[in-house]
């Protein structure tokens, strides 16, 4: 299947996310948050929670009242974030969760909220451990992936050409995401909301083939759209800093090029067609 012509470049397409919350279910999340009596409550965890139950609380709220969700910029939203932060931070250090609940043996005590601007950092450092997480064999189930809906849907095709190029921009993505921590910001939504997708389908039922299936087009849609994100941000990164020279070509076309950004865009429009195909069954 020959490319789609990379000129003009089309907006960055937004991934439909029916799991959306609204303003009011942020700014509830947020009081509820800074409400909250212990580390515990602040996560919606209980005392015996693992570490995986943790870090996906810590995920899904922070997905919820991040900062950035917040336009115009909300100062309570800063405040619950940097006290999800610190929740997270104790509670998913063995030694730190057992100095605090020791500490809150020894009486009633009250969960402090202080001032950190390390807040960021913290998701930062999670979803870098995601990326790797997910990223580890990703590629070869989205391969394996789209050659089963290749065979089971005549509608739609992506040819081996496409898959290789897919390929070469995932390397890319995670090299690029590897060596260096820039980009985690552009896609941070994406990668939390890939990290309750797969949970979600790790937790199904065999039998749920069609909710499997949905879930499965989805994750590789979403998986798509990440090199997408992170090409579009850094054609404009670089259109905007007017640089001259080398940087010419990578102010035009970005990071992956636009043949591998056309090749992605274009596996993302046939698998909404799959979606569309599994949706109405």
């Amino acid at each position: 299947m020959p490319f789609i012509n990379p000129l003009p470049v089309p907006p960055v397409f937004q991934v439909k996310d029916p799991a959306v919350h609204g303003d009011e279910e942020r700014y509830r999340c947020v009081e509820q948050i800074l409400s909250a009596p212990d580390c515990y409550r602040v996560l919606g965890v209980t005392r015996e929670a693992n570490p995986d139950d943790i870090r996906r609380a810590y995920i899904k709220k922070s997905r919820i009242c991040h900062p950035d969700k917040f336009v115009p910029a909300y100062p309570r939203a800063t405040e619950s974030f940097q006290l999800l932060s610190r929740a997270y931070e104790t509670l998913s250090n063995p030694s730190a969760k057992l100095m605090y609940d020791l500490s809150k043996q020894k009486g009633p005590s009250t969960f402090v909220s202080t001032e950190d601007e390390h807040a960021n950092d913290t998701l930062q450092r999670v979803l870098h451990q995601l990326f790797i997480e997910m990223m580890d064999g990703e590629f070869q189930t989205l391969r394996a992936f789209i050659h089963a809906l290749n065979e089971t849907n005549p509608g739609m095709h992506i040819s081996e050409d496409a898959i290789l190029q897919i390929e070469l921009a995932f390397c890319k993505m995670r090299e690029l995401l590897l060596s260096t921590h820039q980009y985690y910001k552009v896609v941070q939504f994406e990668l939390m909301r890939l990290y309750e997708l797969q949970h979600e389908l790790r937790s199904l039922s065999y039998f749920s083939v069609w909710r499997r299936m949905q879930l499965s087009i989805t994750i590789c849609k979403v998986l798509l759209q990440l090199p997408i994100m992170i090409n579009v941000e850094s054609r404009e990164k670089k259109q905007s800093q007017r640089q001259l020279g080398q940087a010419d070509a990578e102010a035009i076309h970005g990071i992956l090029g636009l043949r591998l950004e056309s090749a992605l865009r274009l596996a993302v429009t046939l698998l909404e067609t799959g979606e569309r195909y599994v949706t109405a069954w």
